[in-house]
């Protein structure tokens, strides 16, 4: 899993700890300062992903570092970064964005995998209702939810949970059924 811009959430409260099976899991937890190189978090981080091309340096930071994954999992500008590693060779099964608003900035039908975006309704950054039409990303709106709604147990947290569990068990990455150690969650 890749944080936010804000060291969030931290590993213990990734929602992939709450996935089926997750005893079998290894979850690796990359923060984007170290992707970058930097040592700052929010809004000077922020700075460093959007100047220049930081996304794409911070995904090719990542294939380099990071091993093959089954599931990817992104919170914010960490799912930017994911969908980035995936466009420049980093192998994964299946990818899930939680509130990752620069994704209104790519094209929807470039993700290579079975991709999961997930954005709160009144998160003012959110694609448009129809940036993922005519590609294989599919979208969720969780209702009266913001940005941060992976950060608290709440209504819409776990709404979001049952979201992805159905999409891993529907794009045939129900892990649950994995029974080795190399099912990996990045």
């Amino acid at each position: 899993m890749v944080t936010d811009i804000h060291g969030k959430p931290g590993a213990a409260d990734c929602l992939s700890r709450q996935f089926p099976g997750r005893a079998r899991m290894v979850v690796r937890t990359i923060g984007l300062p170290e992707l970058l190189g930097v040592d700052c978090t929010g809004e000077g981080l922020h700075r460093h992903l959007v100047a220049g091309d930081g996304f794409v340096r911070a995904a090719q930071r990542l294939v380099d570092v990071a091993e093959d994954a089954d599931v990817a999992l992104g919170y914010s500008a960490g799912g930017m970064v994911l969908w980035q590693a995936a466009l420049h060779g980093f192998s994964l099964a299946r990818l899930i964005c939680l509130s990752s608003t620069r994704l209104r900035q790519v094209s929807a039908a470039t993700m290579p995998v079975p991709a999961l975006a997930i954005f709160g309704q009144s998160d003012s950054n959110r694609p448009a209702d129809t940036w993922n039409a005519g590609s294989g990303v599919e979208t969720f709106i969780i209702p009266r939810a913001g940005h941060e709604f992976y950060v608290a147990n709440s209504a819409a947290r776990d709404l979001c949970l049952a979201r992805m569990v159905d999409f891993l068990s529907r794009s045939r990455a129900d892990i649950s059924g994995y029974s080795d150690s190399a099912n990996r969650t990045i």
